[in-house]
């Protein structure tokens, strides 16, 4: 590809409307000021910031399109390109968030109860009135709370979420019993004319047969994040083998993922269509 036709995108972004830390306004002019063409915000379970980030982007000239990440018990999955009006879609999306407002109540009383940090879903809720909630908010919260704070060992971010939330702590294996189910949102986001994609496959998928599952279920593609380096080579060598779809992103939500990303910008957008 010729560098006139390159373009370099961020297909996955977050922002304030659900655990990210910069509005949507600000994550597009960052986007803007570093060169990218296309992005998505991918929030997880709404797509409300989108509107505010069209608005922006159209400032740029910087190309957007819609999108959002779905959380289903073990995988994040990624919808891209759709319909962001359709009552299907957007009735899954409001049944997850109060999933995992439900899951952050239950993990917020386990953190409580083994630990004794005095985190309450009602300071989460006072620090972030409107978002999505989930373990990044709850992180936050310990931080910005001076009670937790007291209790903190360190008030680092990386620290909390590998200490206090992270996947092998109580708190990260804590789930709610209701759920959206991966073929469920494989559906309603075909049925809102998008694309769906696999989110950071290396960090949730242990055996590739549960690619092929998805793949029968109707998953389009799989994203590679390049922060995860060498653990993305076989899924990118399974979706050229099978003619998948194949997307770029930087799992950015603020300030503690700049220093590991920076918004990578190195792919593009072309391939995101190749299939």
């Amino acid at each position: 590809m010729s560098k006139e036709t390159m373009k370099y995108v961020d297909l996955h972004l977050h922002t304030t409307c659900s655990d990210g830390m910069d509005d949507p306004s600000n994550v597009v002019r960052n986007c803007a000021m570093l060169g990218l063409d296309t992005i998505a915000i991918t929030d997880h379970d709404t797509t409300e910031g989108y509107y505010e980030a069209k608005k922006e982007a159209d400032k740029w000239g910087l190309e957007i399109i819609t999108g959002v990440e779905i959380s289903t018990r073990k995988y994040h999955i990624l919808g891209y390109d759709f319909d962001i009006k359709n009552n299907k879609l957007q009735e899954l999306l409001e049944y997850s968030r109060y999933c995992q407002e439900e899951l952050t109540k239950k993990r917020i009383n386990v953190l409580r109860e083994t630990t004794g940090m005095p985190l309450t879903i009602e300071k989460v809720r006072n620090y972030f009135p409107t978002q999505r909630l989930g373990k990044v908010n709850m992180a936050a919260a310990m931080m910005m709370d001076y009670e937790c704070r007291e209790l903190l060992p360190k008030n680092n971010s990386d620290y909390i979420m590998k200490e206090y939330l992270g996947k092998n702590t109580i708190v990260g294996k804590t789930y709610f019993e209701k759920e959206v189910s991966v073929k469920d949102t494989i559906d309603a986001i075909h049925y809102a004319g998008g694309k769906v994609i696999i989110a950071h496959a290396p960090k949730d998928v242990e055996d590739m047969s549960e690619i092929e599952e998805m793949v029968l279920m109707g998953l389009d593609g799989i994203e590679i994040q390049p922060r995860l380096g060498e653990r993305n080579i076989p899924f990118e060598s399974y979706a050229l083998e099978k003619g998948l779809l194949i997307t770029h992103g930087s799992d950015f939500h603020g300030a503690r993922y700049i220093k590991r990303t920076l918004l990578e910008r190195k792919y593009a957008i072309e391939q995101f269509w190749k299939k």
